[in-house]
């Protein structure tokens, strides 16, 4: 929802999305407006009725817009031909629509035969009181519908502004620039392409923002008034800060001087990339959008993403997806210094104990001279960086590479602001969570990966370690690990970070968590159980491929409890009998979440 000069202004479709589907049938759109402005506002009648008049999409054609139709007690629906757009004139009883309210109403029979783009509503308020704003606007775009079969984007992409999109508005006369750094995140596990030939089509993103000169509004599209320093929107630059190889893509600019009612900025891959947005440590890729002058209100308003024309392989198409994002639009500190300091993300996760975690800053400033950065990480030395023509608003960014890990650990990076005479004038602090997915034997150096069930973090491998005494091999050894006899099993130092043998209570919440098909190998568990048999007692191996068995730290005498896997019946089942403390069963440990 939009907040506009005290107006909010929300348009969605039957789905709750701000999108009108094209070449659809046609369906009603609920149109929502709050009265915020902090009095009530009177409905005038008569000759100098009031009237609200209603613009879609500029795509859709007045064809298009005589065939829907509006039904509200008190109001006269019409299509005003000049304007093209739906109105409203108020025809009851002067009324009263109330601070803190909503005003709602539905425009039926939507539909468009319009190519799929971004754009927004508008909502002008004509001979209302003083006090009501001329227009408030919200995203409405125009997408493709979904189609069975094809893949969803929402479920593999997750955008951000940085610093939530904050923009600090500019005082009359002196235009300040602002950067919006937008983060694509890839969160599935295959590149968002994953065909084995290059993709073919024209996928692209295309941005637009909210346009006028309300509370809700980034900034004006007047095409007059586009001159370097006017807050037009028409001067916003998208680009890449930083470019990954793996992840290339263009940035096409709109310019005042074309056709295009409203700027538009588009964001495509390259050709010669094939994945678009890969995984791991290239599942990110950031747009900046600078050179953005907003001499608006402070308030919120939004970016709008479309992506159409995306493949996740050869034979399957993404739905197209519309995207939006909030802005915090607020004004100049009162004093100089740090006003932002962020990260993509705050959650780094590794593997391996040899794998560096780059964790990569920026921060925004007004009128800073230098700033002096200092990580908690022992061993990290402090940065300084020296700014010698401090900007009003200026953004800087750097990354801070942490050696490997094996334990989960906290990681705080500090930056201080100093004024050009060395005056401290702030600080900021960015606490990164370094989660090790891993099990590091403290006895031969072996990784473990790990899976997170429930409150516990277990081994999603077998123990693999050559005990100096009661352990051997009952299958490939890479894959199953070794079998333990009860004493071997039990380790004779601490194994560090709270790891342990399982004892029944962690075995039994296991077993209540998941089934036998999702904690077998290959099973949506990650826990992987494999089925290693037992070593018998006196000689010999047995249940290899049927079974599988792992120790408890419950001795019952010369026995010791244990959980059981049985692909027979496949079940589950906690054995508090137990087995001969001599007989080899397969090892995982466990630790609670810290």
């Amino acid at each position: 929802m939009a907040d506009n000069n005290g107006i909010n202004l929300s348009v969605l479709n039957p789905q709750g999305q701000p999108v009108i589907y094209n070449n659809s049938a046609a369906v009603a759109l609920q149109v929502n407006l709050t009265n915020n402005i902090g009095s009530d506002i009177t409905f005038a009648t008569g000759s100098a009725a009031s009237v609200l008049k209603i613009f879609l999409p500029y795509a859709i054609t007045l064809q298009e817009l005589q065939a829907m139709s509006i039904t509200l007690a008190g109001w006269e629906f019409s299509v005003n031909a000049t304007d093209i757009c739906l109105q409203l004139t108020c025809t009851g009883d002067s009324s009263t629509w109330a601070n803190g309210t909503a005003f709602d109403f539905s425009i039926n029979g939507v539909a468009t035969q319009a190519s799929a783009q971004s754009g927004f509503a508008q909502v002008n308020f004509v001979r209302f009181p003083t006090g009501t704003p001329a227009q408030v606007t919200a995203p409405l775009a125009i997408s493709k519908p979904s189609v069975p079969g094809n893949a969803d984007l929402t479920k593999v992409l997750a955008l951000s502004l940085d610093n939530q999109g904050l923009i600090i508005v500019s005082p009359t006369g002196d235009p300040l620039q602002n950067t919006l750094f937008l983060n694509i995140k890839n969160t599935g596990d295959t590149p968002l392409y994953n065909g084995s030939n290059m993709w073919s089509g024209s996928p692209q993103i295309t941005a637009s923002f909210v346009y006028g000169n309300g509370t809700g509004s980034l900034a004006p599209d007047d095409k007059s008034q586009s001159g370097p320093g006017s807050g037009s929107a028409w001067n916003i630059v998208a680009g890449l800060p930083y470019q990954q190889p793996q992840n290339q893509w263009n940035t096409t600019n709109p310019s005042a001087g074309s056709g295009a009612a409203h700027p538009q900025w588009i964001l495509a891959p390259s050709n010669l990339n094939q994945g678009i947005i890969g995984t791991g440590a290239n599942a990110n890729i950031t747009f900046s959008f600078s050179n953005i002058i907003s001499f608006t209100p402070p308030g919120h308003t939004q970016i709008m993403l479309q992506f159409t024309g995306f493949m996740k392989d050869e034979n399957t198409p993404y739905d197209d997806a519309v995207f939006v994002l909030d802005i915090v639009k607020q004004n100049a500190p009162a004093t100089r210094g740090l006003f932002s300091f962020f990260s993509q993300t705050a959650l780094y996760a590794v593997d391996q104990p040899v794998t560096s975690i780059p964790i990569s800053l920026r921060w925004a400033m007004f009128d800073v001279a230098s700033v002096n950065i200092i990580t908690s990480f022992p061993g990290i030395d402090p940065i300084t960086v020296n700014y010698p023509n401090p900007q009003p608003i200026a953004y800087d960014e750097i990354v801070i590479t942490i050696p490997g890990v094996t334990q989960s650990t906290a990681v705080t990076i500090t930056v201080q602001a100093y004024s050009g005479s060395g005056g401290f004038l702030n600080s900021m602090q960015f606490t990164a969570f370094i989660q090790a997915n891993m099990f590091v034997d403290p006895r031969d150096g072996k990784v473990y990966p790990v899976v997170k069930i429930n409150n516990k973090i277990w081994m999603a491998a077998n123990l693999d370690y050559v005990a100096p005494s009661g352990s051997v091999v009952s299958g490939p050894e890479a894959q199953y690990g070794r079998l333990y006899t009860f004493n071997a099993a039990l380790p004779q130092q601490t194994l560090g970070g709270g790891w342990r043998l399982p004892n029944e209570q962690d075995w039994n919440d296991l077993a209540n968590s998941d089934s036998y098909a999702q904690l077998i190998s290959g099973g949506s568990s990650g826990f992987n159980a494999m089925l290693n048999g037992m070593a018998i007692s006196g000689g010999g191996l047995t249940d290899f491929g049927i079974y599988g068995y792992y120790w408890s730290s419950i001795s019952n005498g010369s026995n010791a409890q244990y959980l059981s896997f049985s692909s027979r019946s496949s079940t589950v089942t906690y054995m508090s009998a137990g087995v001969d403390q001599q007989s080899g069963l397969s090892v995982r440990f466990v630790r609670d979440v810290n």
